[in-house]
């Protein structure tokens, strides 16, 4: 992938910082970026729920080493991968969450019944009938949440918890235990020339694209591409990865975030409309300038950008600012936190677009400086 800019220069106007439009090139970087779809679809139908991450963590490990670069697993089971480059000190950490909600079998009822508790938050509602896949000791067991036919409902479920929810595993009860891992038995499937649905979006998407620029983007400063475990039980993986570590000058938390739904009047964002910008959520708050810096890229280069609903949810943001300065950039998806999930391929592709210039253009050290200092 090229280089972005030849030389970028800082004007102020009005008090506002901002690049001017002819000083960086348009279009260098190809309309369409290659979607890997295989390992997209991979890292969509790996086992990995929060807690229990080691076959997603073994399947970024082999696509980092077969790229011949090197990296470190701290004892929370965080990746880290660094591309350097000489002649500099600036440093840009782009973090993105491995894990997926999911669920630990908390009771045994004879003679094919399960209890389970959540890992990560769920709708308990859209459950039943859903099909699942446990990890036990010897091997994957399917079952399925228990739902009751329409015709013997003289009274409707009072589904409020997933405490409520049963999951039926038949002859296999045996071979599950108390205190192994569940998930949503769901494929990945491209469902038009620009849609794709499967289980996982929140954040193998945004593991994807940490990947794919940790393997194909030349940048020009250096980048430490972290890989994190344990963000739906608390941002636990980056909370240990924040005590753990030193200053970054800049970071960049890569996540999936609600799109469109029919049933709210309150939409985060659309799909299909680029990339989302997170100003702030439950947990932080960006530096105004960071957000104008990113504005100013996506317009000059043709990059659509959507700004999130303040204040919903939280990310990994929510430590790694203890870092230096952060900004949460995320790719739409729907019916995130379910079975199955829908995003575009574009809003991925402008993704990574959006990150490839912004690492890559070969004095943002000088620009970023000059704005937030």
């Amino acid at each position: 992938m090229d280089k972005i800019v030849e030389k970028n220069e800082l004007n102020t106007e009005n008090g506002n910082t901002f690049i001017q439009e002819s000083s960086i090139k348009k279009d260098i970087i190809d309309d369409q970026v290659i979607i890997d779809l295989d390992i997209l679809a991979s890292l969509s139908n790996l086992f990995g729920p929060s807690g229990n991450e080691e076959i997603v963590s073994n399947f970024i490990i082999q696509e980092i080493e077969k790229n011949g670069l090197s990296y470190l697993k701290d004892p929370k089971g965080n990746i880290l991968s660094i591309k350097e480059v000489e002649k500099t000190d600036f440093k840009v950490l782009i973090a993105s969450h491995i894990d997926e909600v999911g669920f630990l079998v908390s009771e045994k009822i004879s003679p094919h019944y399960l209890k389970v508790e959540p890992l990560g938050a769920w709708n308990p509602q859209i459950l039943p009938g859903t099909k699942i896949v446990i990890k036990t000791p010897l091997d994957f067991v399917k079952g399925v949440f228990c739902s009751l036919p329409p015709h013997l409902m003289d009274k409707s479920i009072d589904i409020k918890t997933i405490s409520d929810l049963y999951i039926d595993v038949g002859d296999n009860f045996n071979f599950v235990n108390v205190g192994d891992f569940a998930i949503p038995d769901s494929n990945f499937e491209i469902i038009s020339n620009s849609m794709i649905m499967g289980k996982a979006f929140d954040n193998r998407i945004g593991s994807y694209i940490n990947l794919h620029l940790l393997k194909y983007t030349i940048p020009s400063v250096d980048v430490y591409h972290l890989f994190l475990v344990q963000e739906e039980l608390g941002l636990r993986g980056s909370r240990f990865f924040a005590k753990n570590n030193t200053s970054f000058d800049l970071v960049i938390v890569l996540e999936t975030t609600s799109a469109e739904n029919p049933y709210s009047t309150k939409q985060v964002c659309q799909i299909n409309n680029g990339p989302v910008l997170t100003i702030m959520d439950k947990t932080y708050i960006t530096d105004y300038k960071l957000v104008e810096l990113v504005k100013e890229i996506a317009l000059i280069n043709n990059i659509p950008l959507q700004i999130k609903h303040p204040n919903i949810g939280s990310t990994d943001a929510g430590y790694l600012q203890d870092l230096g300065n952060v900004i949460v950039i995320s790719v739409p998806a729907k019916y995130i936190h379910s079975p199955y999930q829908i995003s575009s391929i574009s809003d991925i592709q402008n993704t990574i677009k959006l990150l490839s210039i912004l690492i890559s253009t070969p004095n943002i050290e000088e620009i970023y400086k000059k704005i937030i200092f």
